[in-house]
């Protein structure tokens, strides 16, 4: 417990993300007593946060860059709109190869647009310096475009039931998305704490030119960073065709939202180089349980967005005071260490 306090005190952040998330759970409590948090509500729950939560994984890693992903979702719609066409039989001689290799095929081919579609993500803001909210604000538009353009605005859906297990089925009581985020969650932590690329991930956050002069390859962590986030766009795509049973153009695009307040409130920095994945995950819960309840209250979906877009500017203010603060700390113990 006391190591617990230690780390708070050292991180607002994670203290500030960990009070919210109490908070929560006793306003619900009091509220809906065990009818929000007993097995099938809170099963329920891990259904719908597993995809929005691999976005969200995918939008910290290129904040703790120092940039942003806008077309995570557009990414995710399109890879969704090709493996279903796939899946339908509309692009895949399925009675020929069989429901095992087309389930296969369409796999595949989703996690491949993802990626793709990241890296040229990255190579658009690494190699010809355009930002990275009006590179990928392009680039979402033209992901959509051609997500429109495949299906002209039709939804795509009668999947073969084999496919429907991974977006419905449970190991237990835990559903499988529920597991293959906690799984996408361990390698992503290990990456970031481990390895190369996580270190230089932080690095270039922390300060770009400096990480240049230290010998990094700028435009090739930019690259890697965007193209891991475009597969993490490509998995979300698969669990949400597998658990709506469907797939269409602009599905999800409230989670565009959702998915940079979870990385804010999280504690992922909006300019780079601060963050834990571990914040990211807790925040997905903080906002699942919200939104259930949401439900549960019938808010209509245009309260539910004036109330994200409220919460966005109160945690942007909250960091914006804690960095102000923590600053101003700093200079103090610096004066203090020099007297």
């Amino acid at each position: 417990m006391k190591k617990v306090k230690e780390y708070l005190n050292r991180d607002i952040s994670m203290a500030i993300l960990f009070s919210f998330f109490l908070i929560i759970c006793i306003i619900m409590l009091c509220s809906f007593g065990t009818g929000m948090f007993n097995r099938n509500t809170l099963s329920s729950m891990a259904f719908q946060l597993s995809e929005v939560a691999v976005l969200a994984f995918g939008m910290a890693l290129c904040m703790l860059l120092g940039g942003i992903d806008l077309s995570i979702v557009a990414i995710a719609n399109l890879s969704s709109l090709v493996a279903a066409m796939i899946l339908t039989g509309k692009w895949f001689d399925i009675e020929k190869a069989g429901v095992g290799i087309t389930i296969v095929v369409a796999v595949v081919v989703a996690l491949t647009i993802g990626l793709v579609c990241g890296i040229v993500n990255g190579i658009i803001i690494s190699k010809f310096s355009v930002s990275p909210i009006v590179a990928t604000l392009s680039t979402m538009t033209l992901y959509s475009g051609l997500g429109m353009g495949i299906t002209g605005g039709k939804s795509i859906g009668g999947y073969p039931a084999k496919f429907l297990i991974f977006g419905t089925g449970s190991v237990g009581p835990v559903p499988i998305v529920f597991l293959v985020t906690c799984i996408v969650f361990c390698i992503l932590i290990m990456a970031l704490d481990r390895t190369k690329l996580g270190r230089e991930i932080h690095y270039i956050g922390e300060n770009h030119t400096a990480a240049r002069f230290a010998g990094i390859d700028n435009e090739s962590v930019i690259i890697k960073t965007y193209a891991i986030s475009g597969l993490m766009a490509g998995i979300a795509s698969l669990m949400i065709m597998a658990r709506s049973n469907s797939a269409r153009s602009g599905y999800g695009d409230t989670y565009q939202l959702q998915v940079i307040m979870i990385a804010v409130l999280g504690g992922i920095s909006p300019s780079g180089g601060k963050g834990r994945l571990y914040g990211v995950f807790i925040a997905t819960f903080c906002l699942q349980i919200m939104q259930t309840a949401f439900t549960l209250w019938q808010f209509s979906p245009y309260s539910k967005k004036l109330i994200w877009g409220m919460m966005l500017l109160a945690i942007m203010l909250i960091n914006m005071i804690q960095d102000r603060v923590s600053k101003r700390a700093r200079i103090r113990n610096m004066s203090a260490n020099k007297k």
